[in-house]
């Protein structure tokens, strides 16, 4: 790659040469490559030939455009913040290898927290990052028959074990019993 080379096949070369050198956390260049595999899809041209020109919130106000509702609000923030974040360390990468500092998103509070997070924790506040908390409002639907489905609202975001045993028993109280075993329980 020649120095002065802002290609999208550049930049997947840095995200790649990045995870493999160490230069970023593995877990922050791997969410950095599936926001940029998500996103960059919708490039145009000339955007693909310098991601210099590249305006992230555009880009991703085109992918939403295109994906519609499947793709939720939080994930959508979530991606461009990390494009934004790994084009900006790209072109800095690009300015000056040798003196190059990644920036890693987040305040040095929130990397100290990190810091001190056991392999647990860590695993958790990746999820937490890359599958948002849902609002308590959310409708689930469960399929139970072939034509027919039920839904559940109003889950708790703090659902227990104990308390999701619980609405299990209330559901399985309403059931009819199994003709050919009825005395047994049904799973």
């Amino acid at each position: 790659m020649s120095d002065s080379d802002y290609s999208e096949q550049a930049f997947l070369e840095f995200i790649k040469h990045s995870m493999v050198t160490g230069i970023l956390r593995p877990q922050v260049a791997k969410s950095r490559k599936l926001a940029a595999e998500q996103l960059l899809t919708q490039l145009k041209s000339h955007e693909r030939v310098d991601l210099r020109q590249l305006d992230v919130e555009e880009l991703t106000t085109r992918f939403h455009k295109l994906q519609g509702s499947t793709v939720r609000t939080e994930t959508l923030d979530l991606y461009s913040s990390r494009l934004q974040d790994a084009l900006s360390d790209f072109i800095s990468w690009r300015a000056n290898p040798h003196d190059f500092v990644p920036k890693e998103s987040g305040q040095k509070t929130a990397r100290a927290v990190v810091a001190r997070d056991d392999a647990g924790k860590a695993q958790a506040r990746e999820e937490l990052a890359l599958n948002p908390p849902r609002s308590p409002l959310d409708i689930f639907t469960v399929p139970i028959r072939e034509d027919h489905v039920i839904y559940l609202q109003n889950i708790p975001l703090d659902l227990t074990a104990a308390e999701a045993a619980k609405i299990a028993r209330v559901v399985k109280a309403l059931a009819e019993p199994d003709d050919d075993n009825p005395g047994e329980e049904q799973s």
